[in-house]
């Protein structure tokens, strides 16, 4: 069975044209988006892009991959260009409930609305409205060059992008306050509507999916990229994690392990063929540190003369 141990290709990764670049790593928990994330991101930082690393992940783990402290405000890493920030679900619910209510207390006298509409807010769904805003405010920033987002597993990510779908559906079936309320909700929408814009965009953004070499999380993925193109995001790369060395094909333990795993990648390779199918090996040691991180870098990324800024 042939072995095939491509790379990430550089310019899927970095800034062309002129344009910021969105990078998403997406896939099944456990499958090593948060390594790959970090690795990427620390990539794109060595080429002289000011880069942003950021986690919607509630049991994030890129402040363990820097020995960092990762807040809700971006923090730079000393003497790079990498910033690390963490969207913290609380947080962003109380930001956005001060916001809302702010906003009204503005419009009326009206005691009692306030204090129904507050009470209306105290819901789970209102949290995920708010971490989606933050969300958005970090697909729109123009302040990096590069933002690389290590998102949460499969089902919450796709929740989190369809999510400008359902919310302009409850917007249609709203009343409005006021003509200033009903604005805001179309400003709202327009920004919605300018993210999906974005994460539609090629040139702009990268969606790539990480994987094992194992059924259960190519079924979940390619099931995660058919929900994806229905919104026409569409996945340009799949990472293909924790694939066995070659030289464990002469391993009387593990090398029939690599033969269910090749197998594996081929199939995907052959369903996939207008994207780029990268591999990258499972390492000696946990990847934890810059060193490591560079190292695992220059086994997973290929670089070329488009990558020259």
């Amino acid at each position: 069975m042939p072995f095939n141990y491509d790379k990430l290709p550089a310019d899927l990764l970095l800034p062309r044209g002129g344009k910021r670049r969105r990078i998403f790593l997406a896939g099944k928990g456990g499958v090593g988006k948060t390594t790959l994330a970090s690795t990427t991101a620390l990539f794109a930082a060595e080429q002289g892009f000011k880069t942003l690393l950021v986690t919607t992940d509630p049991a994030a783990h890129i402040g363990n991959v820097f020995g960092e402290t990762v807040t809700s405000v971006p923090r730079q890493i000393s003497g790079s260009n990498l910033w690390l920030v963490r969207i913290d679900p609380k947080v962003a619910f109380d930001a956005y409930r001060n916001q809302v209510l702010g906003s009204l207390e503005d419009q009326f006298q009206d005691t009692e609305t306030v204090e129904r509409v507050s009470e209306e807010l105290n819901s789970p769904c209102t949290e995920e409205v708010a971490v989606f805003q933050e969300f958005l405010d970090y697909v729109l920033s123009n302040e990096f060059d590069v933002t690389v987002f290590d998102t949460a597993p499969t089902g919450h990510t796709v929740r989190l992008l369809q999510l400008s779908w359902d919310y302009e559906e409850e917007l249609e079936h709203k009343d409005a306050f006021t003509a200033e309320t009903a604005a805001l909700n179309d400003a709202q929408l327009a920004r919605m509507n300018a993210a999906i814009r974005t994460l539609q965009d090629k040139e702009e953004t990268a969606m790539l999916f990480v994987t094992l070499p194992e059924s259960t999380p190519i079924a979940e993925m390619e099931r995660a990229i058919a929900d994806l193109e229905r919104t026409h995001i569409y996945t340009q790369g799949i990472v293909v994690n924790q694939v066995l060395p070659q030289e464990a094909a002469t391993s009387r333990l593990f090398g029939k392990r690599l033969e269910l795993q090749m197998g594996h990648i081929n199939r995907l390779t052959e369903r996939n063929t207008n994207r780029t199918i990268a591999v990258a090996t499972l390492q000696d040691d946990e990847i934890i540190g810059a060193d490591l991180l560079k190292r695992f870098a220059n086994e997973m990324i290929v670089t070329s003369k488009e990558t020259i800024r």
